[in-house]
Formats: C-alpha cells, sequence, structure tokens
C-alpha cells in the first residue's frame, strides 16, 4: 500500500505506476439472443475484445505498472430492462459496458475526480435546455413553451435542481396540459441560471461515496483509492478524456454540455477546483484525447494545426497529422452507408442482422465515429515508451527524433466501441512531482487554440 500524500498525476508522462483499465461484457451476456449471426457476432467481439484488453495489462505489467479493472456483474440480468417489450429471443442491455475509465475519472495532482450517483444522465438534460436557453420566445415550438413552463415549475427556491431520474421522467411526461398555446412570462433568465448552477457548480461529497446500487462499474477503483487516502471528489465533468495535464498547465477541451452553458462559470469551478494551477481551454468541444497527445516535454502528437498548438505549447515539435484512420480500414465505406457511419465491425459488413439488431436495441451504444482517429488516442508509459494502436509513419519519425519507443497494441473493436487505447485507460498514479513547463505564462483561461 502506498502512503499518505504519494498518490498522484502531475504530468501524464511522468513513470505510469498505477493504471485502471475498463472491462466489456463476457460472451454469455449474449446467449439470449437467439439470432446466430447476431450472437456469434456480439460474443466474437466480446472476445476479441477482453483479449486486446489482455493484451494490453500485460505490455502494461511488463513495465511494472499496477492494473485495476473496471467491474460487472456476472449476472446478465443486472443490465436487462424488463420494463422496455422484448420479441422472443431479444434480450436488451440497458447499461453501456465500462469500458473507459478515461471518460468519467481523473486524478489530477493528489486528487481524484469519479462519478456521482447519476453519472451519465447531464447530457440528457443538456440536451433539453440547450434550445430553451439559445433560442427567443418567438423561436419555440409550442412543445418546446411547454417543456420550458414545467421546467420553471420545478424550479423552486428551496430544490437545487438535479440530474437524477426525476428530472428524467420529468423530461418524458405526457400528461402535462396548459389552456394557452402561446405561454407567457417564462423565466428564461432563471432556468438558464439555475442550469447552469447544477451542470458546472455542484460537486458530490468528497468524504461519502453515494449509493450507486448494483451497478458501479468503478468500485474497485474507489476501494484502491480510500486505501490510499486519496481525497475523492464525485464529479461529472472534470475526466482526462476532456483535459491536459502538463506540470502548472492544465487544458481543458469543452465537453459536450459545458460548451453549450456558460464558460464563466465553467471558469469559475476550475479555478476554484484547481488554485494552484493555470487554466487553458481547447477549441474542440469533445474529447482531447482524440485530438492531441502530449508525449513528452517538447513533443506534441495533434490533428489540429501547428500554429494553433504553437499557442498552447510554445516552441514543442507539433506532429501534425490529419484523419488518416479510416482509410486503413476496409469494408467501412460498405457499412456506413447501413448503419450511417455509427461504428464499424470488420468482417461484419454484410451482417443486416446484426444491423438490425444494433438500431433496435443498442443504439444508444453507438456513436458517430466516422470522423474518430485512433493515431492520437495513445497511453504514455514514461518519456521513453508509448502504446499506441499502429504503425503510423509520420508519427513514429518523430518518436525517433525524441526517443520515444512505440509498443503497438491493436485494439481491434476500437471504432464498434468508439474509443481508443487512451480511453480504455485511466491513469491512477505516476511518479514525479509537479513542474513548471511554461514559467513566463500567466493565467490564461482566455487562451484558446
Amino acid at each position: 500500500m502506498t502512503g499518505d500524500n504519494e498518490i498522484s498525476v502531475h504530468q501524464h508522462w511522468d513513470p505510469l505506476k498505477v493504471c485502471a483499465v475498463g472491462r466489456c461484457y463476457p460472451p454469455h451476456f449474449y446467449s439470449r439472443i437467439k439470432n446466430s449471426k447476431v450472437r456469434n457476432a456480439m460474443e466474437k467481439i466480446a472476445i476479441e475484445t477482453e483479449e486486446d484488453y489482455q493484451k494490453l495489462i500485460s505490455k502494461l505489467e511488463e513495465f511494472g505498472v499496477t492494473v485495476l479493472r473496471t467491474d460487472v456483474s456476472d449476472d446478465p440480468e443486472v443490465y436487462v430492462n424488463d420494463k422496455i417489450p422484448q420479441p422472443i429471443g431479444q434480450g436488451h442491455v440497458t447499461k453501456y459496458p465500462p469500458m473507459f475509465p478515461r471518460d468519467y475519472t481523473a486524478m489530477i495532482g493528489g486528487t481524484f475526480f469519479m462519478p456521482s450517483q447519476n453519472y451519465g444522465q447531464n447530457i440528457d438534460v443538456a440536451n433539453i435546455f440547450e434550445r430553451l436557453c439559445n433560442s427567443e420566445m418567438s423561436d419555440l415550438t409550442h412543445r418546446e413553451r411547454l417543456m420550458a413552463k414545467m421546467l420553471e415549475d420545478m424550479l423552486e427556491p428551496q430544490k437545487n435542481l438535479s440530474t437524477s431520474m426525476s428530472l428524467f421522467k420529468f423530461r418524458t411526461q405526457k400528461k402535462y396540459h396548459h389552456k394557452s398555446k402561446v405561454l407567457i412570462g417564462i423565466d428564461f433568465d432563471k432556468i438558464r441560471d439555475e442550469i447552469i448552477k447544477a451542470e458546472t457548480m455542484q460537486i458530490g461529497s468528497p468524504n461519502k461515496c453515494p449509493n450507486h446500487g448494483e451497478f458501479y462499474p468503478y468500485a474497485t477503483m474507489e476501494k484502491w483509492l480510500k486505501e490510499n487516502n486519496v481525497p475523492i471528489v464525485y464529479d461529472q465533468y472534470i475526466n482526462t478524456a476532456t483535459s491536459i495535464r502538463c506540470g502548472k498547465d492544465l487544458y481543458f477541451s469543452f465537453c459536450h454540455v459545458i460548451n453549450k452553458l456558460n464558460q464563466n462559470s465553467f471558469d469559475e469551478k476550475l479555478r476554484r477546483l484547481f488554485p494552484d494551477y493555470r487554466i487553458n481551454y481547447l477549441a474542440n468541444t469533445g474529447h482531447s484525447d482524440g485530438s492531441t497527445c502530449v508525449v513528452k516535454p517538447g513533443l506534441v502528437v495533434s490533428l489540429k494545426d501547428t500554429e494553433d498548438c504553437n499557442k498552447l505549447f510554445p516552441d514543442w515539435d507539433i506532429c501534425s497529422i490529419t484523419g488518416e484512420s479510416w482509410d486503413k480500414v476496409d469494408g467501412f465505406l460498405k457499412m456506413k452507408e447501413k448503419n450511417r457511419g455509427k461504428y464499424f465491425v470488420a468482417g461484419e459488413e454484410d451482417n443486416d442482422d446484426l444491423i438490425e439488431y444494433m438500431d433496435s436495441w443498442l443504439s444508444h451504444w453507438q456513436v458517430y465515429v466516422e470522423e474518430s482517429v485512433f493515431d492520437v488516442n495513445m497511453l504514455v508509459i514514461d518519456e521513453n515508451n508509448i502504446i499506441c494502436n499502429g504503425y503510423n509513419e509520420k508519427v513514429f519519425k518523430y518518436f525517433e527524433k525524441h526517443g520515444v519507443t512505440p509498443h503497438i497494441i491493436n485494439f481491434r473493436h476500437r471504432y464498434f466501441w468508439d474509443g481508443g487505447l487512451h480511453c480504455v485507460t485511466s491513469d491512477l498514479h505516476r511518479e514525479g512531482e509537479q513542474k513548471d513547463y511554461f514559467p513566463d505564462r500567466n493565467y490564461v483561461s482566455d487562451l484558446i487554440a
């Protein structure tokens, strides 16, 4: 066990010592599927994904890294929603497997951030509020005005707007009626202010673990953190998929929710959480690890233009690459026509039964990956070693120049799960003290690449 105050991550190129690795559902989760073309495909994906996980784990252990896994119940029924009508032989897995701890967890300095009880539901809330808070009254549809009125009725002063299931139920409420076809007097400023407060300022208690129920995929990680006396903050948005830890500087991309709301409130939250850091913002609204990888001091691999990256990493080498990955995936264009660019499974381009099953029962698993470039999504072991998905001539030349050895682990179903090698991990501890790589820089929250 590691002693007090020794667990930290200041730079994500410092020697990696403890790392979490994700987990997908095992093959038997799909045994209820009667259609063999679907069942066999899902079982194959599950088997090969775990095989790739094991290759990654073995490589990490070669470097002396302690590996923790996310958690799943061995009982598939835990994840099946029996309230949704199901055709004979078709199971409906309602929970996405805990593939990507990077998306919800982060060690920044000596504090660990992990999801609160209702993690993942803020996205739904943002989708409701986005148009309401950014539209003129005259532009709203009647349904949207009704929704605005319902929201306003909820926002009593003594209530703290949350993103709980009660709000989800409220969102889907169909019994609400109002005599007026055109609602007036809706206080949109009040709604906006409450949303911003709830979405950006609220953080859970670091002293009490919320009641997560049976499906809490981070239980093992949480147990290890508590055993090592690491402070925990339960929060939705501080995750290492949207942030870059560079010593004294933290770089954040606006997540899909925050950029729709209020930068100033988010900036205030970050100042409060990280008073000893300089906060920088990336222009992209998605996960920064899909567009930028700081390999070591002096080397950045990015999808961004060199000029933009030089604003954030002045005088460092910038290896700028384009979306080359799709050119290497045979059959994607054929499958793309059928599933609207949501995912790709090699060898299943003509499996229409699988595509229909995904659309009907697992559509919430799928996101649009046709612009994903996993050549950037890499895991740094230390300043001289990095794990990447495959060979890229341009990137590897920069590696050679900077004395970095690449270790290739082919995460075969990255285009099905929409995640790369950085996504499937979360570094819990790296050796090293905080450094200041840009000592002449002041607080630069207005610096956006």
